[in-house]
């Protein structure tokens, strides 16, 4: 198993990049979006964490810039009818935190939202996922201050993407108040654009 690698970004596509791990090696990593916004080409990455998948028709290496993001990825494939890229699609939806926050609260509606998600489906990963997810004590913000943030940016007229997105991007751990998370997820928007 290939748990992590390291090395420059070749070139950066919609749904993955190319790494340059030296000795003239180049792998293909397919990452969720949101990750992938985050790097730039020719980066030098030293930690991307990968889960690779062998299926009967392809090898698979699908990667992440935090390691909660790979351990939820590979409970998320556990689940009958959920492969890796519904997995990444989920993961490009929602942050570790706010599928651990809507499976245990049950949230069939919030789990819909991704697309590919059907009431079925959340149904069943609810069922089979409840108290089997963890969660690093820094992960990301609390499931209730995201949702402030949410909540805060689509009453400004922007798309739930877009401020799940933002709000996922505020720094972990700084004790900001609701005006200073709102604010850094504006810039985390125009930036974006």
């Amino acid at each position: 198993m290939i748990s992590k690698i390291s090395g420059t970004i070749f070139a950066k596509h919609i749904d993955h990049i190319e790494v340059d791990i030296g000795n003239g090696i180049t792998l293909l990593v397919y990452m969720p979006p949101s990750n992938i916004n985050n790097i730039n080409e020719k980066d030098n990455l030293k930690n991307i964490y990968t889960s690779l998948q062998l299926r009967q028709d392809s090898i698979m290496i699908f990667g992440f810039l935090e390691l909660q993001d790979r351990l939820t990825f590979e409970k998320l494939i556990t689940i009958s009818g959920v492969g890796p890229r519904l997995a990444i699609a989920i993961l490009s939806t929602m942050n570790s935190s706010e599928i651990f926050q809507a499976i245990e609260s049950e949230n069939s509606h919030l789990m819909t939202q991704v697309p590919g998600v059907g009431k079925r489906t959340a149904d069943r990963m609810i069922l089979e996922l409840k108290g089997k997810l963890e969660l690093s004590q820094n992960s990301t913000l609390t499931f209730e201050e995201n949702n402030e943030v949410i909540d805060s940016l689509t009453a400004l007229g922007y798309s739930a993407k877009e401020a799940q997105s933002a709000a996922s991007k505020i720094p972990k751990g700084q004790n900001l108040s609701l005006e200073d998370r709102i604010r850094i997820a504006l810039q985390n928007i125009s930036s974006n654009d």
